[in-house]
């Protein structure tokens, strides 16, 4: 027998929605609390130069070279004294804190920025250099120094006011000697510092000779208690449980009360719509970049395996990476970086065809696959967005260029295979001056190819 619907039926549902708003009311003050306590608080600083980590310190006569390091203590300054030798061409000395704990390092990827405070005496530079050695599975073994992941940062310059330099995670890169000597998959050769086994700083005083003194008053780690990410998946998690909490006893409420309802199968099939384009949507955000716009890595691995057509040969990728975009960062700020990259791409993407797949794929780098494209036509797709670059109007007047690497992909080859190659010409481009095309293979092959 169906139940009448009546306005008597509803008020269990009317009571219902009431507790609810109080319920999401609550919850949004809390999101709000701690999105605002997460900016502007919950910092965590680990401060290193204590006596929580071993130090030591080292110099290049285990590699046969003459410098001598000693390391003295005064309070908490750690006082480096390294006499440079030009015995060995890359002199130098290094003051380690080792991070190991049995055979597990520190996550540092939960950290934000390095600061340290420091002092430099001698008739060379204050320049020096900083090593996260990271324990990388499949590659390092703890025993062989050279086989952890060398994340560093070359020729930074102590403030000369002596305030604390400051040293964001992202401006570390992989160093090129480990990746030419290990040989990384590509998932594995971007920066990653999720199990630091050591922080090394590097003194060679500009590699002049002589007596050179580094004070280090404070090295410290600062990050979030929780990072931004992982507070935001938490705030995804609670919303999505108490939607779903509320959906769950609105239908058990819609199944009691109104039965055979027309109106109660309605609104359920209203709230499964909703929930199904809600998903939808969540599902393409996750493959698009939020700050540019375009694919990012995910999305171009959907894209792939959805699109048989991207593979079909010939095909092209093209590698781009925008030159000195630190700079850009470093003199104008992080604001006009971001409007770089998103006018970049914008350009980029108005200057392919429809069929192609721009995609970001870390920092300023950024890379085009194009299907049914060879080398040659790659090249020459590549030199007219090059050109193109240099009839924009940029921010604040800046004059940005790109390099370009272009590679095509062969039958059986991988896709991880092209995307090499075509880093690998990206890295004579910059290597030959920047603002170019490179292909691989190299140039001279090329104009043979061509003129047979």
């Amino acid at each position: 027998m169906s139940v009448p619907f009546t306005e008597t039926s509803l008020q269990p549902l009317v009571r219902l929605l009431g507790h609810a708003r109080y319920v999401f009311a609550g919850l949004l003050l809390i999101t709000v609390v701690l999105l605002v306590w997460q900016r502007y608080g919950m910092e965590k600083v680990v401060e290193v130069t204590g006596d929580r980590f071993p130090l030591w310190v080292e110099d290049d006569r285990s590699g046969g070279g003459a410098s001598v390091a000693s390391l003295e203590r005064k309070g908490r300054d750690l006082i480096v004294h390294c006499h440079i030798s030009s015995k060995s061409p890359w002199p130098y000395c290094k003051l380690s804190f080792s991070f190991l704990k049995g055979d597990m390092g520190m996550d540092m990827s939960r950290f934000d920025f390095l600061t340290i405070e420091g002092r430099y005496a001698g008739a060379g530079s204050s320049k020096f250099g900083l090593v996260l050695a990271d324990i990388e599975e499949g590659l390092t073994r703890l025993d062989q120094w050279q086989t952890y992941k060398i994340n560093q940062i070359d020729a930074l310059d102590l403030p000369p006011d002596g305030k604390a330099f400051v040293i964001p995670i992202k401006w570390f890169g992989v160093a090129q000697w480990w990746k030419d000597m290990a040989k990384p998959a590509l998932e594995h050769s971007a920066v990653n510092v999720d199990n630091v086994a050591r922080v090394e700083l590097m003194i060679n005083g500009g590699g002049k000779e002589g007596e050179h003194v580094f004070t280090l008053h404070a090295l410290r780690l600062h990050g979030k208690m929780i990072g931004r990410d992982t507070l935001l998946m938490w705030i995804v998690v609670a919303w999505v449980s108490c939607a779903v909490g509320w959906l769950a006893i609105l239908t058990l409420s819609l199944r009691t009360q109104l039965a055979d309802s027309r109106a109660a199968v309605a609104l359920l099939r209203t709230v499964n719509k909703a929930l199904e384009l809600e998903a939808r949507d969540l599902a393409g955000q996750a493959h698009i970049d939020p700050l540019t716009g375009v694919l990012n890595r995910q999305g171009l691995r959907a894209a792939l395996m959805s699109t048989s057509s991207l593979l079909a040969d010939p095909m092209a990728v093209i590698f781009i990476d925008i030159d000195h975009f630190k700079s850009i960062n470093d003199t104008h700020g992080h604001d006009v970086g971001d409007d770089v990259l998103r006018k970049f791409a914008n350009v980029i993407a108005s200057g392919i065809r429809s069929s192609d797949r721009l995609v970001r794929w870390g920092g300023e780098e950024f890379l085009i696959v194009c299907p049914m494209t060879n080398v040659f036509q790659g090249r020459i797709l590549a030199e007219n967005l090059r050109q193109a670059l240099h009839q924009q109007t940029w921010p604040v007047g800046l004059d940005v260029t790109a390099s370009f690497g272009v590679a095509q992909h062969h039958e059986r080859d991988e896709v991880g295979v092209v995307i090499k190659h075509a880093d690998e010409a990206l890295y004579r481009a910059k290597q030959g001056g920047r603002d170019r095309v490179c292909a691989h293979p190299p140039a001279d092959m090329i104009a043979v190819a061509e003129a047979a």
